[in-house]
C-alpha cells in the first residue's frame, strides 16, 4: 500500500517528532495529511476552516509525537543499574502466586544483565494455610539452572523472557508472598 500525497501539497518534514505532513487546499478548507515513521496509513487527515487553524493544530500534533519520541529514545537509553550479585526476582501465577529468584552473575553492558536461578526458602504461614513468605538464598544456584542474558526494561528492571516469566525487579530483601494449591 502507498502513502496518499494530493496533487500540490507542501511537504513539512519534522525529523524529531518522526512525522511527515503534506498540507494542501482541499474542497473543504486548508487540510493536512501526516504519516508517522514509515506508515502508510495516515495518523492524521484533517480540512480546517482556516490555513491558522490548520497549522496549530498541525503544530500541536507534532508536539505530541515529540513528546512521546523523547520518551521513548529515553527509555531505551535508560540502564538497569545492576551490578553483579544483585538479586533480582519474578512474581507469576494464576490462581497461586509463584516467586522466582535470580543473581546477576555479569553485567555486559548497562543495557543487559546475565542472571541464574538461585534457590530460595519458603516459610509456611501456618499449618494447611497454602501459603507463605519467600527469601533468596544468595549464592546458591540451582542444580539445573543456567544462565540467561536479559535487556534493561528501566532502572533496577529487567525483561523477562523463557527462564523468567513476567520482568525481574531488584529484591529489597524483604519477604515475599507466595501461595500453592496441594
Amino acid at each position: 500500500m502507498t502513502r496518499f500525497i494530493p496533487a500540490n501539497a507542501e511537504t513539512r518534514e519534522f525529523p524529531a517528532a518522526a512525522v511527515v505532513a503534506y498540507c494542501y487546499q482541499s474542497d473543504r478548507g486548508p487540510a493536512f495529511v501526516a504519516y508517522k515513521g514509515r506508515q502508510s496509513k495516515p495518523a492524521r487527515f484533517c480540512a480546517f476552516p482556516s490555513e491558522e487553524r490548520r497549522d496549530a493544530n498541525l503544530a500541536d500534533f507534532v508536539k505530541q509525537q515529540t513528546e512521546a519520541e523523547d520518551w521513548k529514545r529515553a527509555r531505551r537509553e535508560t540502564g538497569h543499574g545492576l551490578a553483579v550479585g544483585d538479586i533480582v526476582y519474578s512474581c507469576w501465577g494464576y490462581e497461586q502466586t509463584n516467586v522466582d529468584f535470580f543473581e546477576v552473575v555479569r553485567v555486559p553492558s548497562g543495557r543487559s544483565a546475565v542472571v541464574r536461578q538461585i534457590e530460595k526458602e519458603v516459610t509456611e504461614s501456618g499449618a494447611g494455610s497454602m501459603s507463605g513468605r519467600a527469601i533468596a538464598k544468595p549464592g546458591q544456584f540451582q542444580a539445573t539452572a543456567k544462565e540467561a542474558t536479559h535487556r534493561a526494561a528501566g532502572l533496577h528492571c529487567l525483561t523477562g523472557g523463557k527462564s523468567a516469566p513476567g520482568s525481574l525487579s531488584k529484591w529489597d530483601g524483604r519477604p515475599l508472598s507466595v501461595s500453592w494449591y496441594a
